[in-house]
C-alpha cells in the first residue's frame, strides 16, 4: 500500500533529514492513539521518501496526565484506554528517531516526577522553552490536541 502512495517530492526537495516537533496536549487517550498512528505513518514516508526521521514529542497540558506509570487511581475504562496508550507510546519509541520530552510545569499538576513516567520519557522544565530551542535547530512543530 505505502509504495503506491504518492510522493511529497516538491516539499521535500532538497532535503535529508525530516525534523518534526510534535506538541502533544491532546488528553484523550483513544485519541492520541490515533494521531499516533497517523505519526507512524509519517515516519514511514519519511524513510519510504528517503528522509532521515528526527521525531521529538513534548508532553505537555493535559496530555503529561496520561504518560504517568500508574493507572491504579483510574477507573477500569479509563485506566485500560490509557494502558493501551502506553503500549502505543512504547511502540512509537522504537523508531528510529524519536525523543520524548514531558513539561516539568504540566506533570506537577498530576504530582509526576520523572520516576512516574513512562520510560523513554524526559523531563523537562518547560515545553515552552524546548518548543522555542527546538524550532531555532530547525524542527517544525506540529499540534496534537
Amino acid at each position: 500500500m505505502l509504495a503506491d502512495k504518492p510522493t511529497d517530492s516538491r516539499a521535500i526537495a532538497g532535503m535529508d533529514k525530516a525534523k518534526i516537533l510534535w506538541d502533544v496536549t491532546l488528553a484523550n487517550p483513544q485519541g492520541l492513539i490515533s494521531r499516533l498512528n497517523v505519526i507512524e505513518e509519517t515516519h514511514q514516508d519519511m524513510v519510504r521518501q528517503g528522509l532521515k526521521p528526527n521525531m521529538v514529542f513534548a508532553f505537555r497540558g493535559g496530555a503529561a496526565g496520561l504518560i504517568g506509570r500508574d493507572t491504579d487511581q483510574l477507573d477500569i475504562e479509563r485506566a485500560a484506554e490509557v494502558r493501551m496508550l502506553h503500549d502505543r507510546i512504547a511502540q512509537i519509541q522504537q523508531l528510529d528517531g524519536v525523543h520524548m520530552e514531558a513539561c516539568a510545569i504540566a506533570t506537577r499538576r498530576f504530582n509526576l516526577s520523572q520516576e512516574d513516567l513512562l520510560p523513554g520519557i524526559t523531563l523537562v522544565g518547560n515545553t515552552f522553552l524546548s518548543i522555542m530551542g527546538y524550532e531555532n535547530q530547525g524542527f517544525a512543530t506540529i499540534r496534537i490536541d
